[in-house]
């Protein structure tokens, strides 16, 4: 089994890309949504639910078929590896992130960690900054999750965080 660890803010090119790699290596797949309890934040507009239906929609068009869990935040690294382990219900042969804190823990507990590249050169924080700016953003993530993320109107708030975000930092300066 592999595991695809990342917080999906939002699913993007690069993911669908691992998400690919790895089904073709092992149909055995799971993708877990870290940081699952955080929403309505500059970094993390969007829910856990919304991330999965994402997933969702993309892996369906695509005929990728995974298991996905959600992974809330815990505040001790050291449990952090067997805390995963007991959402997914089992060890995994391989672990797939881009995260390097993801990396050191899982490698430190024995596992098979294969860091991905940055394919295409895509980063959700980049895409989070084009939305926020009003910009072009859609070219980077797969129809499915533009459709979602419009329907939704998913765009709209996370200009409306960075608005929030910005009226913050100005009252503390």
């Amino acid at each position: 089994m592999i595991l695809i660890l990342g917080r999906f803010q939002p699913l993007h090119r690069g993911h669908l890309k691992a998400f690919q790699k790895a089904y073709d290596e092992d149909k055995d797949l799971v993708i877990a949504i870290g940081s699952s309890q955080l929403s309505d934040q500059e970094k993390n507009p969007f829910t856990a639910e919304e991330r999965e239906e994402m997933i969702n929609r993309v892996l369906k068009n695509k005929g990728i078929k995974a298991k996905i869990v959600l992974v809330p935040d815990i505040p001790c690294d050291e449990n952090y590896v067997k805390y995963v382990e007991s959402l997914v219900g089992r060890k995994a042969d391989k672990v797939v992130t881009e995260n390097p804190w993801t990396e050191k823990l899982f490698k430190e507990a024995g596992y098979e960690v294969k860091v991905t590249p940055r394919y295409f050169g895509i980063s959700a924080t980049k895409i989070r900054t084009a939305m926020a700016e009003g910009k072009q953003w859609a070219e980077s993530v797969p129809q499915e999750v533009v459709d979602y993320i419009k329907s939704i109107r998913g765009d709209e708030r996370v200009r409306q965080l960075l608005k929030r975000e910005e009226e913050i930092k100005s009252k503390n300066t």
